[in-house]
């Protein structure tokens, strides 16, 4: 297995909540990914959520886990999965729902995003995205 690159934070894009270009931190000491929305409710079998561009989404497939919070707090979170776009490649995965508002980052990706065969350099930022953006020259052919 090849394993990709990514630095301290990535731009990454979420096609179905409409965010393009948004800054992920890469947290390899978390487990789950977690994604900043504005509130949610249960709506029968439902989970509907609130994002903060007043997108709204509707979860069938969801469910409850116990989450260590960044400040060493165990709490109750939903997890939805959602599709992300990074390399220009959409996964589905798995995020756990909390109150990022006072983190500088909206989405953060931690361990179950990097075992699908990433590897981190703190050094760098926003590899994924300069990866996108390389100019790609033909090879010639050799004579």
């Amino acid at each position: 297995m090849i394993k990709r690159s990514l630095g301290r934070s990535e731009e990454v894009a979420l096609p179905q909540l409409n965010w393009h270009s948004v800054e992920a931190r890469v947290d390899t000491g978390a487990y789950h990914c977690a994604i900043h929305c504005i509130n949610y409710h249960v709506d029968g079998s439902e989970l509907v959520v609130s994002w903060p561009n007043d997108h709204q989404t509707r979860h069938s497939a969801f469910r409850k886990a116990t989450v260590k919070s960044s400040f060493g707090d165990l709490q109750e979170r939903y997890l939805v999965h959602l599709e992300l776009s990074v390399y220009g490649e959409l996964v589905l995965q798995e995020f756990s729902l909390s109150d990022r508002s006072r983190m500088r980052h909206p989405i953060l990706l931690g361990r179950t995003f990097l075992k699908r065969g990433f590897v981190v350099d703190v050094r760098r930022k926003n590899v994924s995205a300069k990866y996108l953006s390389r100019p790609t020259t033909p090879h010639s052919a050799p004579q």
